[in-house]
């Protein structure tokens, strides 16, 4: 497939900055253009949006295109859920107070 004119790669702020929002403005201004960096910038936005989710459904867009970039969209939204699950936990671990001994639920 021959690209009618490569575009520049400042269309990534798009999806940086504004996540899925911006990942689907992009696809879209620049998918006939270039279909591949519009299709990476659709996974850019999906992976900042939804961790694991959008580091699924990113691997399943390249898979065909790219094999490998499909298994490293994949492993950073792995990456960023851990480090999501990290970061409430050091925010919401010391304020998780534990149930009182004595309530109980009548069924």
């Amino acid at each position: 497939m021959s690209y009618e004119k490569p575009r520049s790669n400042w269309w990534y702020l798009l999806p940086i900055l504004f996540s899925i929002i911006g990942g689907l403005i992009s696809y879209f201004a620049i998918k006939h253009d270039d279909p591949k960096k519009a299709k990476y910038c659709l996974c850019v936005g999906l992976l900042l949006s939804f961790s694991v989710i959008g580091g699924i459904i990113g691997y399943f867009i390249l898979r065909k295109d790219n094999p490998e970039k499909a298994k490293i969209f994949l492993f950073l939204g792995l990456i960023l859920f851990g480090i999501e699950i990290a970061i409430n936990l050091a925010i919401l671990g010391s304020g998780i107070n534990p149930l009182d001994p004595g309530f109980n639920v009548n069924i």
